[in-house]
């Protein structure tokens, strides 16, 4: 089963076929997309540029994540918010 589209969903929600809170359900779920957000977060190097640090894990695309990938993606998250900064893009 794929995942509904942000346009589905706003449409669905639109047209009085979801609600609010079944379209947050289903993007919690993962079973429609979310909307990205325009914050990321940075570190400055001794020279003074920005970095952004990421996390991703190397091997087979499409996999989903263990139970163990998910704690480390949250523990990795709370580094992020403790040491760096935002800055909005556009």
């Amino acid at each position: 089963m794929g995942k509904l589209t942000l346009k589905e969903i706003e449409d669905l929600n639109k047209n009085g076929v979801l609600t609010d809170k079944t379209v947050k359900e289903l993007q919690e779920s993962g079973f429609a997309s979310t909307r990205r957000h325009n914050t990321r977060r940075f570190m400055k190097t001794k020279t003074g540029s920005f970095v952004s640090p990421q996390l991703y894990f190397q091997g087979r695309n499409g996999a989903e994540p263990s139970k163990k990938m998910l704690e480390f993606r949250s523990e990795f998250n709370k580094l992020m918010e403790k040491y760096t900064t935002t800055k909005s893009t556009k």
